[in-house]
């Protein structure tokens, strides 16, 4: 039995690269959505963008789940 390196290396880089946009996603939607909530003037913008961040960072969790699941393929 021998040991894939280079695909060993390949699925620690996108799982630590996948694992900070993850929490850079939530933290800035969860950042605009608290902001936008404090404020009457501008606050829309800001509060969709929040939610869009907040929409993206359960996409990535759903699209996770559809390659961990495999009944999904």
């Amino acid at each position: 039995m021998t040991i894939d390196w280079w695909a060993l290396v390949l699925v620690a880089v996108v799982s630590t690269a996948l694992s900070v946009l993850f929490v850079t996603l939530l933290a800035a939607g969860i950042r605009l959505v608290v902001t936008a909530r404090g404020r009457t003037a501008g606050a829309t913008l800001t509060l969709s963008t929040g939610y869009a961040l907040l929409g993206l960072a359960g996409l990535l969790v759903l699209f996770g789940l559809y390659l961990i699941i495999p009944p999904f393929h």
